[in-house]
Formats: structure tokens, sequence, C-alpha cells
């Protein structure tokens, strides 16, 4: 019987920690380079402005402030393909010394679906004018549930 229970925490454990990762069906644009989130320059309709106040607007700190576990950084890697669309999602977190840790699932889920929400990506081109396949991320730094900042900017 507790060789059951165990195996059902484990597997609901490991279901829960990887149900944050990509769900939806995506590709990248067949036979172009991925480039990395630094180059070429990848840029959203109204800039990193409108990004800051898509996360910020609705924040629940009250919530969060009462979550054990709610300091550290939440990272969101993601992919953007020459289409403009993204996917590829993927979570990391650590405190704030930059051990790895897991937060609190209702704050990480906030920010993985925040960031799936953005849909106006303005695709990368690279030298020659031609649109291309991009990572990007953006990390969320926590103090007590408090956003504190958001990076890159």
């Amino acid at each position: 019987m507790k060789k059951i229970i165990l195996l059902f925490c484990f597997l609901y454990s490991t279901t829960t920690i990887f149900a944050q990762e990509n769900t939806e069906k995506f590709s990248l644009c067949e036979n172009l380079k991925t480039y990395p989130y630094y180059h070429p320059d990848i840029t959203y309709k109204g800039d990193f402005w409108v990004i800051k106040e898509h996360f910020k607007n609705n924040y629940p700190i009250d919530n969060f402030k009462k979550m054990s576990n709610n300091s550290g950084i939440i990272t969101i890697q993601f992919k953007i393909n020459c289409k403009g669309k993204t996917g590829d999602f993927k979570v990391r977190q650590c405190d704030l010394n930059y051990k790895k840790t897991i937060l609190n699932e209702s704050i990480s889920n906030y920010f993985l679906n925040k960031t799936k929400a953005l849909k106006d990506w303005i695709p990368a081109k690279d030298e020659d004018g031609n649109t291309v396949n991009s990572h990007k991320f953006f990390s969320f730094k926590l103090n007590k549930g408090r956003l504190v900042e958001i990076l890159p900017k």
C-alpha cells in the first residue's frame, strides 16, 4: 500500500512540474537558423513598457504575499518563430541566492500564462533583412510575493 501511495505522489508531482512546460503545438520555421535572445533584436508591439504593464496589471500581490515559498527568480524561456508565434516554453526557478528551487506553483503559473498571452511579437530579422526564429526569456524577481524586477529590460 505504501508503494502505491509513493508511486501516486511521484507521478502527481512530476506531472505537475512538467505541466508548466510546453503544451501547445508549435514549430519553428523550417530551414531557418534560430538566433539567441540578444541578436538580432526581437521587438514587441508597444515595446517593453507594454510588456511590463502586461505583467503588473492585475498582479495578485495580496494572494502571493500569503503563500509560502514566494521569494526567488522565475525565468520563462521560449522561442519566437519567423511568423511571430511563440512556443517551447520552459520554466526555471531559483531562490534569491541563485540556488535551484521550486516556488509556489500559483506564482510560476501566473508568469507562464501571462507570457503565453503575449501575442504581438515582431519577428527578428537577420543582417539581410530576412525574418528568423529567435530565443527569448523573461526573468521575474520576487521578494515575499512582491514583483521587484522584470528582466531583460
